[in-house]
């Protein structure tokens, strides 16, 4: 599309008021983009995303898939298939768990990068300025999947609901917010979304009577990028491939094609990860027992998994609950955007063009079996927190897609109700200035405090910065175990170990590890685990690791900083921490010590 085109309605003839709209447009494009990277930015917000950003830095400085931060399950998988005595090296550990591709691009962009301090934080600043690459790189993509939206949807339709579409994904807080995550969601979205370009040129050909099997291959091969994206894309592309077995034709042959370009992409990392864990999913296969059975933080922080007992919190309530969930909380998913629901409205309406009501029932179709996928591995509606954004939150995906169905049936039916009125802006497009006004609600709600808070904590010292300085007190040789391994792998740029659920396999990893000359430096505990319920640290997943976590919380409590608190407190939560047995590591680094940080050492070193 040419500038010319952009800003006429023929092609022709310049429209002042198209211009006008186009670059308000622009403007608005704009200013949210600097409000994300600005003042409405202090770091990543996921800790998946955190992860992958620190494996793109590693393979931006080794060539290598490697990671900084060890799931003790990861490292299990990888023991077991080792042919070393020892086990696998933790330093230098080979990442099985997330798919290459967001963090293989990441790793080209942020090598430009890489400075004199090879990728060093200076602390001038209180933002990493590599969280800020990695966000830019996804609101790229963000803004990149906005502009195919409006040409794919100006096609299916019209340029009005294909501009409104576009306006709403712009204006759409969730997608704004996962850009910030460092997840691959951006990327997704920008795949699906050309994917799903490709397999409409296929329905329009096969409706014409056209040769569909070009566009098909085309879009296969989005999907088998989207695949490498995150393993969860698989679920939607099954459900292509079974309604294009039926729909197009020769019957069966097509989608066989589009399976064999599909495993032809992705079958050469799923080989690496078989010689690397025995697994072709790696790591992340273990992501389906987080979802079925346990929660997956307990699963992957469990050095020896036991499969027999992993549905014993109940796989099929689980599943059943997760899937309501989703339905009720169906709007939320949809990023909050008032005309995505209707799509299912859409579903009943008899549409006049085929290619328009065949291709309704392709999205019903990839979005059924993503459904099922994110019931069976576990997916949230969370967008703030410590935990960030879901990174199984597949629903975006279809953000665009549905908000065009249901603009479309909302014209329908604002046509049939038939509300009389003189002002051509009411009668005729109300329903769409209805539709942006309340689809807009969440993004004001965040963004107007967003800018003050953003300028009041400027200065604020983050969780980043905290980090940071540990990372500069620890030898690049040792290995710290944490609660919080992505931000130790990130920001202080040491291999982190995630803090295991039990004392005993702590043990054995260091007893495994004693011979790779990498020592483990000590125990730091962070606000994730100190803001945690007495419930959670003294009958769950941290009863080992209370009386360090209770007793510093305690010795806080008096250390005389607070005088409303006794001090005598003091000597009560030191006390709770010298009953920490089983390991050497029960002396807090004063050193290494920051509010709501805590390093633990051993004190005979």
């Amino acid at each position: 599309m040419s500038l010319r085109n952009f800003f006429s309605t023929d092609g022709e003839e310049l429209s002042g008021a198209l211009i006008l709209r186009r670059l308000l447009f622009l403007l608005l494009l704009f200013g949210l983009m600097l409000f994300y990277l600005g003042p409405g930015f202090k770091q990543l917000s996921s800790p998946k995303g955190i992860e992958q950003a620190q494996i793109a830095r590693e393979l931006a400085r080794t060539g290598s898939f490697q990671t900084k931060m060890i799931r003790p399950l990861s490292l299990y998988q990888a023991d077991e298939h080792s042919e070393e005595s020892d086990g696998s090296h933790i330093v230098g550990f080979n990442d099985t768990y997330h798919a290459p591709l967001n963090p293989l691009l990441n790793s080209v962009i942020i090598r430009f990068f890489k400075g004199k301090d090879n990728f060093g934080w200076d602390n001038k600043s209180t933002v990493y300025y590599l969280d800020r690459v990695i966000t830019t790189i996804s609101i790229f993509f963000l803004l990149a999947s906005i502009g195919i939206t409006f040409l794919f949807i100006s096609r299916i339709f019209d340029a009005k609901i294909g501009g409104v579409t576009a306006l709403l994904m712009l204006l759409c807080e969730l997608l704004w917010r996962y850009s910030q995550s460092g997840l691959p969601q951006m990327l997704m979205l920008f795949l699906f979304t050309l994917g799903c370009y490709f397999v409409y040129r296929a329905v329009e050909a096969q409706c014409l009577e056209k040769k569909p099997v070009s566009f098909l291959m085309l879009g296969a091969v989005c999907f088998g990028l989207l695949a490498l994206s995150h393993w969860m894309a698989i679920w939607p592309f099954m459900g292509l491939v079974i309604f294009s077995c039926f729909y197009f034709k020769p019957r069966g042959a097509v989608g066989l094609g589009m399976l064999v370009i599909f495993l032809i992409i992705i079958l050469p990392w799923c080989i690496r990860n078989f010689y690397t864990s025995g697994d072709i999913l790696g790591s992340a296969y273990y992501g389906l027992f987080g979802g079925m059975g346990s929660a997956e933080e307990e699963i992957y922080r469990s050095y020896n998994l036991n499969k027999d007992n992993i549905f014993r919190k109940g796989f099929a309530s689980k599943v059943l609950t997760s899937s309501l969930y989703q339905l009720n909380g169906i709007y939320s998913f949809l990023g909050s955007i008032v005309a995505a629901p209707l799509f299912f409205l859409a579903l009943l309406h008899p549409f006049k063009r085929p290619q328009i009501a065949a291709f309704k029932w392709f999205i019903l179709a990839m979005w059924i079996p993503a459904v099922i996928g994110m019931s069976l591995f576990g997916v949230s509606n969370q967008s703030f927190g410590m935990s960030g954004p879901d990174a199984n939150q597949i629903h975006l995906l279809f953000i665009p897609l549905m908000t065009a169905y249901g603009l479309a049936m909302l014209a329908i039916l604002w046509s049939r109700i038939g509300i009389g009125s003189n002002i051509p802006i009411i009668s005729e497009n109300g329903y769409l200035w209805i539709a942006v006004a309340l689809s807009t609600i969440p993004m004001l709600l965040s963004l107007l405090p967003g800018i003050t808070r953003g300028i009041q904590t400027k200065e604020k010292a983050t969780r980043g910065v905290v980090i940071s300085y540990f990372g500069k007190q620890v030898d690049e040789t040792e290995i710290v175990i944490t609660d919080s391994p992505w931000e130790v792998a990130w920001y202080g740029d040491r291999t982190s170990l995630w803090l295991p659920t039990k004392k005993a396999d702590l043990r054995e990893i260091m007893q495994r590890a004693k011979n790779h000359k990498n020592p483990f430096s000590g125990i730091l505990i962070t606000p994730r685990s100190m803001t945690k319920s007495l419930l959670n640290l003294t009958y769950r997943d941290e009863r080992e690791w209370a009386p360090i976590i209770i007793g510093q919380t305690v010795a806080s409590a008096g250390s005389g900083e607070n005088h409303i608190q006794p001090k005598t407190w003091l000597g009560d939560g030191l006390n709770i921490i010298k009953s920490f047995e089983g390991l050497p590591f029960n002396k807090v680094d004063p050193n290494l010590t920051s509010s709501g940080y805590f390093f633990f050492v051993d004190p005979e070193k």
